[in-house]
Order: C-alpha cells, then sequence, then structure tokens
C-alpha cells in the first residue's frame, strides 16, 4: 500500500525549492529544508539519517546534483531507509533518470523527474505572454 505523503524533505534552498515549499505549505503537506548552513534551514546534509528519512515519504530534490553534465553527482542522503512508500521528486530533467532517481527506484520507491513541471512552467508563461 502507498502511503499518503504528510511529511517531505526539500533537499536545497534556492528558488526552485521556494516554490515547492510555497505549494506544499498550500497543500498542507509537512516539510523541512535539508541544507549546507543551518541558519537557511531546518537539518544540515549531515544530520539525515535513516529515522528522518522514513519519517519523510516524499523527498524533493531541488539542487543540480545529477544534472548534466554531473550525472555522477547526487543528493547525500540515507538511501537504505528509502522504502516502496517514498516518492523521489527530481526537479532535474536531463539526464531524465538521475542517481538520485535511481537510488530511490532500485528500493521501491516511485520517482519522477521534473521534465512535466518544465512543460507546465512553459505552458504558463505562454498563456501569460500571449493572453
Amino acid at each position: 500500500m502507498k502511503a499518503k505523503h504528510e511529511n517531505a524533505l526539500v533537499l536545497g534552498l534556492g528558488g526552485a525549492a521556494r516554490a515547492v515549499k510555497y505549494l506544499l505549505k498550500k497543500s498542507g503537506i509537512n516539510f523541512k529544508s535539508v541544507v549546507r548552513d543551518k541558519s537557511k534551514g531546518d537539518l544540515l546534509w549531515s544530520e539525515l539519517t535513516e529515522k528522518i528519512i522514513s519519517e519523510n515519504s516524499l523527498i524533493i530534490n531541488c539542487t543540480p546534483l545529477g544534472m548534466f553534465p554531473n550525472e555522477k553527482s547526487f543528493p547525500p542522503i540515507p538511501y537504505s531507509a528509502i522504502t516502496e512508500n517514498h516518492l523521489l521528486f527530481d526537479l532535474v530533467y536531463n539526464p531524465s533518470e538521475t542517481l538520485f532517481m535511481k537510488n530511490g527506484k532500485d528500493r521501491g520507491a516511485t520517482v519522477s523527474n521534473g521534465l512535466r513541471m518544465l512543460e507546465l512552467q512553459a505552458d504558463k508563461s505562454w498563456e501569460i505572454w500571449n493572453e
């Protein structure tokens, strides 16, 4: 049975992360930001534990880790705690499957890349500029 995603981790703190956090808040999903500087978020990368991963079934990568041409990089999270109840969403869409996604998929998680989000942004931009 798939879990209802009530708690999320947002990896990163740039503009994309701010947009994701806005939507999570609007959707009533609790979230914590994972960052390099504790003054800018809730958790440091080094503070992530298997327990934290298991308590947050939605994990959204808002960093450029894994993006072309650095496809061999990926967020340093404890993937051993990922299960089939997790959804890993990577805003990266080139390559279409990042190591973040592959690591999650290998553990049974549902994964998605950011291509659909990019398409929706393009549609909305077209609508705004051509009304």
